[in-house]
């Protein structure tokens, strides 16, 4: 029996492709998706912040655009940042056109001087994300964009960061793109996402659930309580009525933050539990704004730099699909992080967001908010730093030895996307499915 624990894309993804093997889903809230959820309120969708597909691997863009068939809608990338009072287009690096011309200068002999001087010869590990953004961009964009920005959303300093994430998410242009960006030349898209797709309706849950027609039962408000991993015991408890249920596995698949799993691991080593406890993250706070006017904005999402406004990125959902509102008015979510044990209240942080709105010209002050909600995200973004380096390899080894697959954002704490997420639950299934193949007598 393999017991999967958290339903979120990586855990529906292990659950359908291991077609033949038994299995039990668990997932401690009443819906699937972990945070690619999406909730109705007031006759508008809103998604616990944003989540779009976009696709590297075949492989997931076939199996998805197989269970979303008709469903998927393409759009180019509109997506802009908002610095010196102007809007630029996203990446930075790329469109400092229509910037100051001392701004335009500074980036573009900044990003000319990392071509000449000497790379820094320290493996990504070792390399601080502040020193890799200067290595790679200058001093320039960093000075404009690339380090307020990131220490906006961090909460702090990129010296404590390393590097070993960024390369994909962050690619180093060629001087050719830099320059025509200076002079605002346009002759290619640029980045990891120049088009997305998105679903025509409902929002981005239609992903997870259309993932539940090959999936036998999800086992709905289930809480893990504890894991005996020398035993191969796993507790859960009913959330609406106090009910615990054990259960025996043979291998047991963990999606959940990694702090949280081995709190719940009483006989695993104290050393690996404390490295547990030492693994950093940022949380977010997920503000869903309705206001009754038409086309706020033009854009899908826009990138605030500068600490004169709150948020660190706004989105706009219904330029993403109208049918994710109401006719006449606009929807946004806006991103605020924070550390995970610092909080202001919803109205505190509702205020905020409209008063950085009508800073940055997207709201004017009769605007009408037809809705004002907020989600906390305590799992968002998780730190790459040098204790990270060192804890989780040591982490997720002395899991695996134990017959414990820690897998996704979480899981495995690092950056991915949904595509990754689908990916690793889909390799891990077939690995199981194997070794239970091989397990069984001829």
């Amino acid at each position: 029996m393999i017991i999967i624990v958290g339903a979120g894309l990586a855990g529906l993804s292990t659950a359908y492709h291991l077609s033949g093997v038994p299995y039990r889903l668990y997932e401690r809230e009443q819906e699937v998706g972990g945070l690619c959820r999406s909730y109705q309120k007031d006759g508008f969708t809103f998604d616990y912040t944003g989540h779009l597909l976009h696709f590297r691997q075949p492989e997931i863009k076939a199996l998805v655009e197989h269970l979303l068939a008709g469903q998927l809608q393409r759009h180019a990338r509109k997506s802009f940042i908002y610095s010196h009072q102007t809007y630029t287009e996203y990446p930075f690096q790329v469109n400092t056109f229509g910037l100051p011309p001392e701004v335009v200068r500074e980036c573009l002999l900044g990003f000319i001087e990392t071509l000449t001087k000497p790379v820094t010869s320290s493996g990504p590990m070792q390399r601080s994300f502040k020193d890799w953004i200067l290595d790679n961009l200058g001093e320039g964009m960093a000075k404009h964009f690339m380090v307020p920005f990131n220490e906006k959303l961090w909460k702090v300093s990129l010296d404590e960061l390393t590097s070993d994430w960024v390369s994909w998410l962050v690619p180093k242009p060629e001087l050719k793109d830099v320059v025509n960006g200076a002079l605002g030349i346009k002759d290619k898209a640029f980045g990891y996402n120049p088009s997305f797709l998105y679903p025509a309706s409902n929002g981005i849950k239609v992903l997870p659930e259309s993932f539940l027609p090959g999936i036998r039962g999800v086992r709905n408000g289930m809480e893990l309580m504890e894991v005996n991993t020398k035993r191969k015991r796993a507790v859960f408890r009913q959330r609406a009525d106090g009910r615990v249920r054990e259960e025996a596995y043979e291998s047991l698949v963990s999606t959940i933050p990694i702090p949280e799993l081995l709190k719940r691991c009483p006989d695993f080593p104290q050393q690996l539990k404390d490295a547990a406890e030492a693994l950093r993250w940022v949380s977010v706070s997920n503000v869903n704004l309705a206001v009754a006017r038409e086309q706020v904005s033009d854009k899908h999402w826009l990138y605030f730099p500068e600490p004169a406004y709150p948020f660190y990125r706004v989105g706009f959902p219904m330029n993403f699909s109208p049918a994710l509102g109401r006719s006449g008015c606009s929807s946004m979510y806006v991103e605020l992080s924070h550390r995970p044990t610092e909080q202001l209240s919803d109205e505190e942080l509702i205020t905020r967001s409209r008063q950085g709105l009508e800073q940055a010209g997207i709201l004017k002050p009769d605007d009408e908010l037809v809705v004002a909600d907020v989600k906390n995200l305590h799992y968002a973004y998780v730190y790459f730093d040098q204790h990270r380096a060192r804890a989780v390899p040591a982490i997720v080894a002395e899991l695996e030895r134990r017959g414990i697959y820690s897998i996704g954002r979480y899981g495995r704490w690092e950056h991915t996307s949904m595509e990754d997420a689908i990916g690793q639950g889909k390799r891990l299934a077939e690995q199981l499915r194997t070794w239970g193949a091989q397990a069984v007598p001829a």
